[in-house]
């Protein structure tokens, strides 16, 4: 008993199925966070100097006095499979931007979505975005996700444990937290937090957080996946949440897209009230 994994492994001659009782440990309570509040402190955030996450739990994370300050910063050491992942994806990007990659590093994965963001408009960057997602699945990929994951708490809190371990590599180290915050409005472990968001942290850019990876991955899921998931970032502590479950507010009811630019941006246009309007860069509401 198990789910097979034939239709997203077309290459290989026989279909990999994984036993049932393989996928019990993503469900075992020890891996869920209770959460009090929307934004919760960081009490229950990685209590080590250094922690290991994302896939074999091969890379490594530090947390210095003062990491979780607005301003603070996580260091992290990539594995050889994160470093591969990365240079993946940095492939897709240079080839949807036609810009000069770098090598397989997080830095040179930052100056590349740099050049997206000076090359493209906010729609554009999210179509981009999404033209790269796509071309992760084989055909009729959507169709396939759709079957193994209907909609309902099972599908939502098991995506929530995979995105834990398989987005980390962009991301940073993760928790999974149980929230009524799903459109039930009952208690699932469907929600992940991101302490301290890399991609954030790195870049500083309000427009590339919400253009090349908010919406876009909230588009992904709900629209090609049928499966709701709305993702809000912090841009005061650089905390984020990926709510399963939860079907995204229209653009011109999400308060994400009132944010102004972070001082820190290289492209960042502050006004004399000091950065107060809303990111330049971000999509307009309608």
């Amino acid at each position: 008993v198990g789910f097979s994994l034939a239709p997203f492994t077309p290459h290989l001659s026989k279909p990999i199925r994984i036993p049932s009782r393989r996928l019990d440990f993503l469900r075992s309570p020890r891996h869920v966070h209770l959460r009090r509040s929307r934004w919760r402190a960081h009490a229950d955030a990685p209590p080590l100097k250094e922690t290991s996450y994302s896939l074999l739990g091969l890379s490594k994370a530090t947390y210095p006095d003062g990491w979780e300050k607005p301003e603070g910063r996580v260091e992290y050491r990539d594995s050889l499979i994160d470093r591969f992942l990365i240079g993946i994806f940095m492939d897709k990007m240079a080839s949807a931007t036609g810009a000069k990659r770098g090598d397989n590093t997080y830095e040179d994965f930052i100056k590349l979505c740099f050049e997206s963001i000076r090359q493209k408009n906010a729609s554009e960057q999210v179509q981009q975005s999404l033209d790269v997602l796509q071309t992760f699945l084989p055909p009729n990929g959507d169709v396939a996700f759709k079957k193994m994951f209907p909609k309902g708490k099972g599908s939502y809190e098991l995506n929530a444990e995979i995105t834990k371990v398989g987005f980390a590599w962009m991301v940073g180290p993760m928790t999974v937290e149980t929230t009524t915050e799903n459109d039930e409005g009952v208690p699932m472990a469907s929600t992940v937090k991101i302490h301290k968001c890399r991609w954030l942290q790195e870049s500083a850019c309000t427009g590339m957080c919400c253009n090349m990876c908010k919406l876009p991955t909230q588009k992904f899921f709900t629209e090609t996946f049928g499966l709701p998931l709305t993702i809000r970032p912090n841009f005061e502590d650089k905390s984020c949440e990926f709510c399963f479950g939860l079907t995204p507010p229209p653009i011109k009811d999400d308060p994400t897209y009132l944010q102004p630019c972070h001082v820190r941006c290289p492209t960042a246009k502050l006004s004399e009230d000091d950065g107060l309007l809303p990111c330049h860069k971000l999509m307009t509401p309608e």
